[in-house]
């Protein structure tokens, strides 16, 4: 089994280091923590992680139009 760094998840998702211990610390994507110095992801949970914070296209025009409305 493959297992990522924390890093290998920062550079894979294009954000900084700091975000994805962010993630961690408030338990936002799944991690497996080998002792207390080391954290490592699995890839299917990094997976998991992106579909769940995915915005279909339909969202962000109810999105948008929430917000038009408020404005108008």
């Amino acid at each position: 089994m493959e297992l990522l760094t924390p890093q290998e998840v920062a550079k894979l998702l294009k954000v900084s280091k700091r975000t994805v211990y962010y993630w961690i610390e408030n338990n936002m994507i799944t991690h497996i923590k080998v002792n207390k110095k080391t954290i490592r992801f699995r890839p299917q949970d990094i997976e998991e992680f992106l579909n769940t914070h995915l915005i279909k296209a339909t969202d962000i025009d109810k999105v948008v139009d929430e917000i038009v409305s408020k404005l108008s």
